[in-house]
């Protein structure tokens, strides 16, 4: 077999997916600008068996809390394909010194989820419900492989053990007076001030200290103004400031346009004051009434306070995936809730 970079050939490539869609979860023709969506140029790969395309994959090394764990995603409808793909980015993997490697599933690719079993990927969640093909529902599956055993000697992380992000005391605001709005663009270099604090730092999938900021400054409200993302926002009148935002964020697979992910966050000061609760229920009434049949979220293994606000919101564990860097290394646990 032959591998080349995706935009040596990226016409071949779209052919190719498009021939294939639905494993990315695509109903409708993949253009080139949203090729680049599932296979960026720079971390994705044709494997060509002479002149034709026998596989697609992308690699894509973790970062920040995501350091210990690697993802990909192929596409075939080969086996030598697929091991072939999979050899090549568990290869990368290792030499990057990753412990886990991941991908996902759709519920009704069943011989693509039984072939990577086969290879020695365990299904560590799959979220009930939230894929939709030809009238009928499907889980989506979160696969994983432990790599751990390949190094020799085993890799040592000492620091790699509770006590990385300790909560810090801090004073509870006083007497707020709360209310849930809208968000406005000018909410967020306030949200942007208060998420890198370390007590917020410590329970979100992305910054690793406090002040860093945790996710690029215009990807977020590109993101809000092409109604990827809906947020809502809990404002303490006192001050008139937000004190909590939770997203709504759908993904570009088309079969999971009736569900969407949750993400929140919450002002150091204002943790245990109630806004958690108030901004999960104004997003399940927002996903009522943008007609979804589920939502869902991960949460960190260890996060007690954040898995009980879940529970008490109706949501329910769908499995875990371990290889994150939060309390040590912990596991990402993830959580449904139907609304049907």
């Amino acid at each position: 077999m032959k591998i080349l970079p995706i935009e040596r050939d990226l016409a071949q490539a779209r052919d190719y997916l498009n021939e294939r869609s639905l494993q990315v979860g695509r109903i409708l023709p993949i253009g080139d600008d949203l090729l680049g969506e599932f296979f960026a140029t720079g971390n994705s790969y044709v494997l060509k068996k002479g002149r034709v395309v026998d596989a697609l994959f992308s690699y894509n090394a973790g970062r920040e809390k995501q350091a210990p764990t690697a993802r990909f995603r192929v596409v075939t409808d080969s086996v030598s394909g697929l091991k072939e793909a999979t050899r090549l980015v568990e290869e990368t993997a290792v030499a990057g010194e990753k412990i886990v490697l991941r991908t996902n599933v759709f519920g009704y690719d069943k011989k693509r989820l039984q072939a990577l079993k086969a290879l020695g990927y365990v299904v560590g969640a799959s979220l009930p419900g939230v894929v939709s093909l030809d009238g009928r529902r499907f889980d989506y599956h979160l696969l994983y492989k432990d790599l751990s055993s390949r190094y020799k000697p085993g890799i040592r992380r000492s620091y790699a053990k509770p006590g990385l992000y300790k909560a810090v005391e801090i004073e509870k605001a006083k007497t707020p007076k709360l209310k849930i709005r809208g968000y406005r663009s000018d909410d967020r270099p306030i949200l942007d001030k208060f998420v890198t604090h370390q007590n917020v730092i410590r329970g979100i999938g992305s910054g690793v200290f406090e002040g860093l900021y945790p996710w690029p400054p215009s990807d977020y409200q590109r993101r809000v103004e092409s109604k990827q993302i809906f947020p809502i926002v809990c404002e303490d009148e006192l001050i008139r400031e937000p004190v909590g935002v939770v997203d709504l964020f759908g993904s570009f697979a088309q079969v999971m346009q009736h569900s969407m992910g949750i993400g929140i966050y919450v002002r150091a000061d204002y943790q245990g004051l109630g806004v958690g609760t108030m901004l999960m229920e104004a997003s399940k009434t927002l996903a009522m009434r943008l007609h979804l049949g589920a939502v869902w979220l991960s949460v960190f293994e260890g996060n007690g306070p954040a898995l009980a606000l879940y529970r008490k919101t109706g949501f329910e564990e769908s499995g875990r995936v371990p290889g994150w860097l939060q309390e040590g290394y912990v596991d990402e646990i993830f959580m449904t809730l139907k609304l049907e």
